[in-house]
């Protein structure tokens, strides 16, 4: 359409044929496009076929005359704006408030005037384009405001009355008849009773005093929900400086608000449990020590973790691993008093003193503890109600857990130094047997400050050449040939001298240096084993130990292939190590590791067999070589029968599979003899060689590789340093008979 008085689609109705093809000829002659309609019923058809930008109306017509078309015309959609001129020969005062009445825009008195004609037209169509430009506008910020929940009002002080927005009087529920003519009670009706006061003052106080205001108050929203909103306003002044009106705008905030204490909530609380994160932790405990600090009184922190999870787990899956951590933080939060906790003011709930802070770690803040009594009851309070049985499904699950316990002022004065203690404690808990709390105390600080310096000193050894690999010989313990040897770490420190491997093999499995101290052990190995072809040695199988994270690592079969290349080496030239208790951990992965590692060709030994929970029922599913004895049924073996029968069973069972067998840990002539008897010539132990530097070894390789065997005891031994002197000769030599077997078997 041509609103702009440019041009424009008219319709002209007039049953005068004269006259309204007259007036067509003059609209036309000035641009616009012209239907004609002789009587109102044409006109109404055209009306609802096309769309008009202006129509001229004659008043008087036979059937219905212009003031029925239209109110006609007006009643149609989108024709609220449209530009109606009446055509009229009378001039009385009651026509023209008819004429009004039935929705004309302006009249035309006739005669016509043409020259004018067409300049009414036009200021017609521009009036008509302003005001459709103001709807428009109207309807935009009305749509904008509704879309940002935002109502406006104005308060003029001349007459005391209001004008409101759709949106402001939508929101309250307001009828939109009083849109420009309320009273300050009326809008005040959409406020939430509980702050009708505070709002009437605020708004009195700006149109009487001038005083502006920001105010966040609650309405009653159309629907009856209660909402927050947040109302601004301005203060207009006249010329003379007098408070002409107050402008007011209100926004609805109550979706900002629950936004805003979400984010609260994530930033400061854990999402698995709800339960208050070390963020919001740290600062409940810097108030309450403040608090504790003037009053004189005692705080305790506990650190609680549960013990073996990781085990639950693997066994269950993480889903069920989370659901038991909800129901443990359920349980801290049932059965903690608020008599024990901290308050802070803007912490409302008592459960905000218990906080994950770790993956199955918890710490809980204790105030005016009566002493460490009182908290160790505490302690054993949680951990008591931790243990009780728990419902996963159609499974019933026990979890217990250990809790460290640091106590303010006595061992340490500020956050840091309780957390670390606790967390001290918390070891020196787990290490006693777990499912117990412990306090800390000094000597727990000298102890977790040496192993801190232990574990530096470490880490500084496996790089700059502290570390040394000594070598222990597997035998034939009938004629003391050396068949293999297990190649064994060893730490020379600088200023401690040889640290024991009980010492720092457990350190760097706590702290991950396992598996660096692995592939050192790895690489010097297949180092040595070069260096013995090139020399001519008589080379003999070395086994080297994987830890768990070693053996577990994505890329082990391939580190070990470029090991081998780089040295020149078969692979059946290492043996690979691991313990029972490790393989049980993932037994899917577990055998596809072993099956690569076979299918390369290197030896495969299980080590500490019979320590394990699962031996005889996993023992067919690992595609190994080797089972090494643990030394603590070597140990026994001569006490008795029942010791006896029990390593001949392990004895027995490691032929039926085909599997070498090798007794660790042989220590006197009476263990040896014994395990001949029993079928085990391969054994290592302390009987015929100690754990030897290289270089000793080397020797031991080049003087033949034999050592003092069981045969040939009652001859010197070899003459190796660092090879143990040969035992006291036996008072038999060579296997036992069929008949010794017998008497040994029954003690």
């Amino acid at each position: 359409m041509k609103t702009d008085g440019s041009g424009g689609k008219l319709l002209l109705v007039d049953d005068d044929m004269l006259l309204r093809g007259m007036a067509a000829q003059t609209l036309r002659h000035a641009g616009f496009a012209i239907e004609e309609a002789e009587s109102g019923e044409d006109a109404l058809a055209l009306f609802g076929r096309t769309p008009f930008d202006l129509v001229l109306l004659d008043v008087m017509m036979p059937g219905l005359d212009g003031y029925q078309v239209c109110e006609r015309m007006r009643a149609h959609p989108g024709a609220a704006l449209l530009p109606i001129l009446m055509l009229t020969g009378l001039n009385d005062t009651e026509s023209i408030e008819l004429a009004y009445r039935s929705g004309a825009t302006d009249f035309i008195a006739k005669p016509i005037n043409w020259t004018l004609l067409v300049h009414r037209v036009r200021y017609a169509l521009r009036a008509s384009a302003a005001a459709e430009n103001l709807a428009r506008g109207r309807d935009s910020l009305e749509r904008a405001q509704r879309l940002a929940g935002m109502g406006s009002w104005e308060w003029v002080s001349a007459s005391g009355r209001m004008t409101c927005s759709a949106e402001y009087l939508r929101f309250c529920g307001l009828a939109f008849a009083v849109f420009d003519n309320t009273t300050p009670d009326a809008v005040l009706a959409g406020v939430h009773p509980d702050d009708h006061e505070k709002v009437r003052a605020a708004r009195v106080a700006a149109l009487a005093q001038g005083q502006g205001y920001q105010l966040t108050f609650d309405a009653r929203r159309f629907d009856g929900e209660r909402r927050t909103v947040f109302e601004l306003t301005n203060v207009v002044k006249d010329a003379q400086g007098r408070i002409a009106r107050v402008d007011g705008i209100m926004q609805d905030i109550t979706q900002r608000l629950a936004t805003e204490r979400r984010i609260h909530e994530l930033a400061f609380h854990d999402a698995l449990t709800g339960l208050p994160n070390r963020r919001l932790f740290d600062q409940i405990v810097q108030a309450a020590l403040e608090r504790a600090r003037r009053l004189g009184s005692m705080c305790a922190v506990l650190h609680v973790d549960l013990d073996r999870f990781k085990g639950v787990n693997d066994a269950y899956g993480n889903d069920a691993g989370d659901a038991l951590l909800r129901l443990v933080a359920e349980r801290l939060e049932a059965c903690t008093r608020s008599s024990d906790f901290a308050c802070v003011n803007r912490l409302p709930l008592e459960s905000e003193m218990v906080a994950r802070v770790g993956g199955n770690a918890f710490t809980i803040l204790l105030c005016d503890v009566a002493g460490a009594d009182a908290a160790g009851v505490a302690a054993q309070r949680l951990l008591d109600a931790i243990a009780r049985p728990m419902t996963l499904g159609a499974r019933e699950l026990v979890l217990t857990a250990s809790a460290g316990i640091s106590m303010f002022p006595r061992d340490a004065g500020d956050l840091a130094g309780l957390t670390r203690f606790a967390e001290q404690a918390l070891y020196a808990a787990k290490d006693a047997g777990r499912a117990r709390h412990r306090f800390f105390d000094e000597a727990m600080n000298k102890v977790a400050s040496s192993r801190l310096e232990l574990e530096s000193d470490l880490r500084r050894a496996i790089d700059t050449g502290e570390l040394r690999l000594y070598l222990q010989p597997k035998v034939d313990a009938a004629s003391g040939t050396v068949t293999a040897a297990e190649a064994l770490v060893r730490w020379q420190h600088p200023q401690r001298g040889m640290v024991a491997p009980g010492e720092f093999i457990p350190l760097a499995e706590k702290t991950g240096l396992i598996v660096p101290l692995g592939d050192w052990v790895l690489e010097t190995a297949c180092g040595y084993l070069r260096d013995w072809g090139a020399a001519g040695l008589a080379s003999v199988p070395l086994s080297i130990n994987l830890s768990a994270p070693s053996f577990l690592k994505a890329d082990l079969v391939a580190q070990l292939d470029d090991a081998l290349r780089r040295h020149g080496l078969a692979a059946c030239q290492l043996t690979i190590e691991v313990t029972e208790s490790m393989l049980m951990g993932d037994l899917k992965l577990t055998i596809a590791r072993l099956g690569e590692l076979r299918e390369r060709g290197f030896g495969l030994s299980m080590d500490d067999f019979g320590t394990g929970y699962s031996s005889l029922s996993y023992l067919k599913q690992f595609p190994i070589d080797e089972l090494k004895i643990d030394r603590s049924f070597v140990r026994d073996v001569t006490n008795g029968r029942r010791d006896a029968a029990l390593v001949a069973s392990i004895i027995g069972l490691g032929r039926q599979f085909g599997l070498r067998v090798v007794a660790e840990g042989v220590e006197t002539p009476e263990q040896a003899r014994l395990l001949l008897a029993l079928g085990c010539p391969d054994q290592q132990g302390y009987l015929f060689a100690r754990p030897m530097p290289v270089a000793q070894f080397e020797a031991l390789l080049a003087a033949g590789g034999k050592v003092a065997g069981i045969d040939d005891r009652q001859s010197a031994p070899i003459d190796v340093p660092g090879v143990l002197p040969a035992a006291p000769p036996l008072a038999l030599a060579g296997v036992l008979s069929l008949a010794d077997r017998e008497t040994a078997l029954a003690g």
